[in-house]
């Protein structure tokens, strides 16, 4: 199964067939049992398979852990950091993946950065939160975008005016940025948190 570790593939079998067979899922302590684990690794194999859209998870519920039904998923490569307050270099090396509704990209190539600064916090977009973006050369007037400006990445709203092109935050305390040679790396599609 697409981003599953042995463990978390065989845990998911586990609540899949006893779902089937009994019509219920297990309780923590019935996961941690048949693994012979502590109930503490029996959480961390659950919480990943809810972050994996695998498992849905109701809070103070004994048996709140429930199948979902997965729409198709693709993997997306968080390549590094995006600031979003005045521009920084965004480094590209792969810390990690997120896996979206293959909806969302539209078929399209993409990547995630993680967000940081507080320049696009009216928009809802703050410190650690991690932007997946479609790569596209171009981006209409109001779209959310990550851009390079003078080797150095940003994540603003596109703005035009007449010929002009502009990086506008969405934070008061910062100013629109003008420059000619702005370019477009893609579109913010997406945006998680981690809560």
């Amino acid at each position: 199964m697409d981003g599953l570790t042995e463990k978390q593939e065989r845990v998911l079998e586990f609540i899949k067939d006893l779902s089937s067979t009994m019509g219920v899922t297990p309780t923590v302590r019935e996961t941690a049992n048949k693994f012979g684990v502590s109930i503490g690794a029996a959480q961390k194999h659950l919480k990943a398979l809810v972050n994996k859209g695998y498992l849905k998870h109701t809070p103070g519920v004994s048996r709140g852990i429930g199948l979902t039904h997965r729409k198709p998923m693709v993997s997306i490569p968080v390549l590094g950091r995006v600031q979003a307050g005045v521009p920084s270099l965004a480094i590209e090396d792969v810390e990690e993946y997120v896996h979206i509704d293959e909806v969302v990209v539209k078929g399209g190539k993409c990547f995630a950065l993680k967000v940081k600064g507080d320049s696009m916090i009216n928009v809802g977009i703050y410190e650690d939160d991690v932007v997946v973006v479609r790569q596209q050369p171009t981006a209409e007037h109001g779209e959310i975008v990550v851009a390079m400006l003078d080797g150095e990445a940003t994540v603003k709203k596109l703005f035009r005016k007449n010929s002009e092109t502009y990086l506008m935050p969405a934070n008061p305390a910062y100013k629109l940025i003008r420059a000619d040679n702005i370019t477009i790396l893609g579109k913010v599609v997406f945006m998680m948190r981690n809560v």
